[in-house]
């Protein structure tokens, strides 16, 4: 479930413990936006099952004052692009989370990230899809 470098992360197996084995579907925004910043330390095939998670709870919520949100979304741009000046293990294992992303999971990161950039005025956001779109 975590990629090999992040394997001896503390944080990041505490986040493997809460996710395993659960349905992305019955993971709660409260524990999705607990592990946020460990996002990144997931392999591939993990980050795939989860990404949806991720997505949904960005857009959950168009109250400027939710809890949660603004740092869900943040922390998932974040694992969207390879951020410049990033660790080369970073580089890419984020490389290879993006390269697993099927077609049409690609186009909802898309359509989600286009919307973070039109409803919250996200500068981020518009470099997340210039990279996607790049990649893509």
């Amino acid at each position: 479930m975590l990629a090999e470098p992040y394997r001896g992360n503390d944080d990041a197996h505490e986040m493997a413990v809460a996710f395993l084995g659960k349905p992305w579907t019955t993971v709660a925004v409260q524990e999705l936006f607990r592990h946020r910043e460990m996002l990144f330390t997931l392999t591939p095939a993990a980050y795939v099952a989860y990404l949806p998670a991720y997505l949904i709870a960005c857009l959950s919520t168009e109250d400027p004052l939710d809890t949660y949100g603004a740092d869900l979304r943040e922390y998932l741009l974040d694992t969207l692009i390879i951020a410049e000046g990033a660790s080369q293990e970073r580089s890419t294992t984020t490389e290879a989370r993006l390269a697993a992303l099927t077609a049409a999971q690609r186009t909802v990161a898309v359509e989600v990230v286009k919307h973070l950039m039109l409803r919250w005025s996200m500068p981020r956001a518009k470099e997340v899809l210039d990279a996607l779109d790049h990649e893509g």
